[in-house]
């Protein structure tokens, strides 16, 4: 069945693209959802709207999602942690930790999903990335310090 693609689908197509899926996919899970709708004959003007709005609708987001990176990129986040004598962390640091460590510093919210890399549990400087769409990707430097702990007196 052929179905005209109203909204974004991944490892389908972009909005107004025209795919070819199987008839029980569009019936039970596109059409549904108003994702897409089949193609008639006198489609092909509402096909061209379609095209048209997304693209504008995708230049808004890669412009804004430019500008993001341009704050978030080069940014140099310090996380004190517990950490044992061979630097290895009690608990790690995650992308949720990240995120919220981005919005505090830049004020602008950042979906944890979209930080790559594993939580951190070593002590040092790392390297994260954070992919905002597909083609644009902030690299931001986490700094893992071991806490100061207090000395011990007899």
């Amino acid at each position: 069945m052929r179905i005209l693609l109203l909204q974004d689908v991944e490892n389908l197509g972009h909005a107004g693209n025209v795919v070819s899926v199987a008839d029980g996919f569009a019936r039970n899970y596109l059409i549904p959802r108003r994702l897409g709708k089949p193609v008639t004959e006198g489609s092909v003007k509402e096909i061209e709207q379609v095209r048209h709005a997304a693209e504008r609708k995708r230049a808004r987001q890669l412009s804004s999602a430019q500008d993001l990176a341009r704050k978030i990129d080069g940014l140099a986040l310090t996380f004190h942690a517990r950490a044992g004598d061979k630097g290895k962390l009690y608990g790690s640091i995650t992308t949720a930790d990240v995120a919220s460590a981005i919005e505090q510093q830049t004020g602008v919210p950042v979906d944890r999903r979209k930080i790559v890399g594993e939580p951190l549990r070593q002590v040092g400087e790392h390297t994260m990335e954070v992919h905002l769409m597909a083609d644009v990707i902030a690299h931001v430097k986490v700094i893992v310090e071991p806490e100061a702990t207090p000395e011990t007196t007899p």
